[in-house]
């Protein structure tokens, strides 16, 4: 009852929130094993904290299953490059994995420019990015002098 002797109710709606769903883009080079291992074992650790991570073969499938976040790093050129653009002009965050030093090759440092977000396999990695890009983050596997 409030104050003024009328009756009243208290109603709290709350949405049930989705997992954040993220898409491992790998059509190009599936079999480097560095590359294999890193995303099988960062997506697997993904699904443990709750997201939705799914290694896919194309950038379509991004929108046609809607996925939230999209994972790149493993095919880089103009097509790669219009294709995240055209995902990015769709609201999708983009984040790139990058597990060896390609700085300077075709599209690579444009690619990188265009990403929310570059996470690089070694710290001497990420000081290269930190050039190019300044959201960057370390998931370590790899040590360079």
């Amino acid at each position: 009852m409030q104050s003024y002797g009328t009756p009243s109710m208290h109603i709290r709606a709350r949405k049930v929130a989705s997992p954040i769903r993220v898409a491992w883009v790998c059509a190009e080079n599936w079999e480097a094993a560095q590359s294999r291992i890193r995303v099988l074992k960062v997506s697997e650790k993904l699904r443990k904290l709750g997201y939705q991570s799914t290694v896919i073969q194309n950038y379509s499938d991004v929108l046609k299953f809607n996925f939230h976040t999209v994972i790149i790093g493993k095919s880089f050129s103009e097509n790669d490059y219009k294709q995240v653009e055209m995902l990015k002009l769709s609201g999708k965050r983009i984040i790139m994995d990058l597990c060896e030093d390609l700085i300077g090759w075709a599209w690579v440092n444009e690619l990188i420019g265009l990403c929310d977000k570059v996470i690089c396999c070694s710290h001497e990695l990420e000081k290269k990015v930190r050039t190019i890009h300044n959201n960057t983050a370390v998931i370590e596997d790899a040590y360079e002098c």
